[in-house]
């Protein structure tokens, strides 16, 4: 007992001593936790029409936590403004609390389908440290299992019904849902961040907007900004945008009143998203990528463009990126269903080693269901493997996609591919006439030219003629193989083979193999492998083939031709041609 007491004094104490430091730091006082009894009454600041601050009643139910894992305290808020809102609406976490004429804490969690009056707060005390320490002590509420943070539906602008429910689907393991919103208000250029004002998160900003609206909580004559009351996505460290907002209505839900609202002007950077809170500065600038994509109706004519800049989260951005994208094409097209497109992107960033990084790639691809969704699947992994790739830390300085689409089924089948009978001489131009046929089209015949390699050895020299997207040819190519060497009791080589695996790779070796990766359009010509104990060994050296795996021989031999078509091709043919001695 006698411990208890010294314990609570030192705990009021060291409180004490906390509050001090909140005073310096805030316009007006605080309340500890410590100081709240069930019947104490106060007010709430938030917005839930335009941008203007109206009040709240407030009574004290009771604190529930502890100082090790966290307080929360416990509200029951009414008055008129609550039966305008439906209620404590998601977009008014963070809203302060007053008590006594001194903040408490932050609107942060309700109850699913519960009485919307009742929430959770988050002691102010507990959000100050996001600027003291770098990690919180935790919520009570952090699990989320019964608890309803009270804020993070995205608001998103400049979207298709369908760019919206694909960027759903992008964003669903991120736990957030967006919802469509117009364009920002004038009005917003004259308003400010102050305790009860909304306040954005943006991730997006330019020609499409996509962010969160929440609540600010504090403010200092610095600048500094607390919002929230609980986390956005708990990244930590982070680097969005910070905006203010303007709110359109409180809509009535089964679950959960929500605001509407639109992000306005970048007032600043959030720089923490953690368990208590954001935490960011007015006037500080975010980091930026910059994004354009174009994209061209072919059909109709008609020419879209989208001009943004993303934060740079490296787990958030493939998902932006592709979200953009699909937007941009579905504003173009204008219609549901599949077709043919084709893109072209590149994107420019630089590595922690100042090593410049560029990625170049064009591309054709059919869909029967949703061109958009497969045409930017290679950006997709563009800029995840840049983001997230496990060499270095790289930072995107530019991404620049252009698109063109089309509702035809631009697909043509590779049938047949023939040569002159005559014999061919190393380092002599080789003709290859490959048959295709189109989509509902009558066949159509190309002449290639293949460059016999200078040291082609005399005798017959048979070659694939394949498309740059069809790996059936490699899946029978990999079962002859293992067939002869299992038949000949020869080692085995597969990609799984640790004989054959590669040494540690470098983030360049992912790029320059991005980079001259086969394309759906192109008709690829090589060398044949052949595989048994006696030529493997003179086909590798021959052929400069780097590996029989899979992976090496989709790549190929040196010799490997690429021949750019018009439209999308698949099947493969083998034929083979004399080379004759020098």
């Amino acid at each position: 007992m006698h411990v208890l007491n010294w314990k609570r004094i030192l705990i009021l104490t060291l409180t004490g001593v906390f509050a001090l430091a909140s005073l310096v730091w805030a316009a007006i006082p605080t309340i500890a936790v410590e100081e709240l009894k069930p019947g104490m009454t106060g007010y709430g600041k938030t917005v839930i029409e335009g941008a203007k601050i109206e009040t709240f009643d407030v009574e004290v139910l009771g604190v529930t936590g502890t100082e090790t894992g966290g307080y929360n305290i416990l509200i029951k808020a009414s008055g008129p403004l609550l039966q305008k809102s439906g209620g404590i609406a998601q977009g008014m976490s963070g809203s302060p609390v007053y008590i006594n004429g001194r903040l408490a804490g932050a609107v942060a969690y309700g109850q699913a389908f519960s009485d919307p009056n009742y929430c959770f707060l988050t002691p102010i005390d507990e959000m100050l440290q996001l600027f003291a320490q770098p990690d919180p002590r935790p919520s009570v509420f952090q699990s989320g299992q019964p608890s309803l943070a009270k804020g993070t539906p995205l608001m998103v602008s400049g979207f298709t019904t369908d760019g919206v429910s694909y960027l759903n689907e992008r964003l669903k393991p991120f736990g957030l849902t967006s919802y469509a919103v117009p364009a920002g208000n004038a009005d917003l250029d004259q308003v400010k961040l102050e305790p009860g004002s909304s306040v954005g998160v943006s991730l997006v900003r330019g020609d499409m907007v996509i962010g969160a609206i929440g609540t600010v909580t504090w403010t200092d004559d610095e600048g500094r900004v607390l919002a929230f009351g609980h986390p956005f996505l708990q990244h930590g460290a982070s680097d969005y945008f910070m905006t203010n907002a303007w709110i359109f209505a409180s809509v009535p839900n089964i679950q959960s009143a929500f605001k509407v609202g639109t992000l306005g002007k970048t007032l600043g950077r959030i720089s923490q998203d953690r368990l208590v809170g954001v935490a960011g500065l007015e006037g500080q600038n975010a980091n930026i990528i910059p994004m354009y994509v174009s994209v061209t109706d072919k059909d109709r004519g008609v020419h879209k463009s989208t001009n943004v800049q993303l934060v740079t989260d490296e787990d958030l951005v493939p998902s932006l990126v592709d979200g953009v994208t699909y937007n941009t094409v579905s504003l173009a097209k204008d219609r549901k269903g599949g077709g043919t497109s084709r893109i072209r992107f590149t994107i420019t960033a630089q590595d922690d080693q100042d090593n410049p990084i560029q990625l170049r790639r064009e591309n054709m691809f059919y869909s029967a269901s949703d061109i958009g969704k497969l045409t930017d699947s290679e950006l997709n992994i563009a800029t995840d493997m840049l983001m997230n790739n496990r060499f270095n830390k790289v930072t995107i300085q530019d991404v620049n996609v252009d698109v063109e689409t089309t509702a035809s089924c631009e697909v043509a089948e590779l049938v047949g591919a023939s040569i002159p009978m005559k014999p061919v001489a190393p380092g002599d131009v080789l003709p290859i006439s490959v048959t295709f046929k189109p989509y509902r089209a009558e066949e159509i015949t190309r002449t290639i030219n293949f460059k016999v390699p200078d040291k082609q050895p005399s005798g017959p020299m048979t070659l694939i003629v394949r498309s740059g997207n069809a790996t059936s040819w490699v899946t029978r190519a990999i079962s002859s193989q293992q067939k002869k060497n299992n038949n000949d009791g020869d080692q085995l080589v597969t990609e799984d083979n640790p004989m054959t695996q590669q040494p540690q790779r470098k983030l360049k070796d992912f790029i320059d193999e991005f980079n001259t990766m086969d394309a759906n359009n192109e008709v690829i010509v090589d060398l044949m492998p052949s595989y048994g104990p006696s030529s493997r060994k003179n086909q590798q050296q021959e052929m400069g083939l780097t590996s029989s795996s899979l992976s090496g021989i989709l790549r190929g031999s040196k010799y490997k031709q690429k021949f750019p078509m018009d439209f999308i091709i698949s099947g493969e043919a083998t034929i083979t041609a004399r080379v004759k001695g020098k």
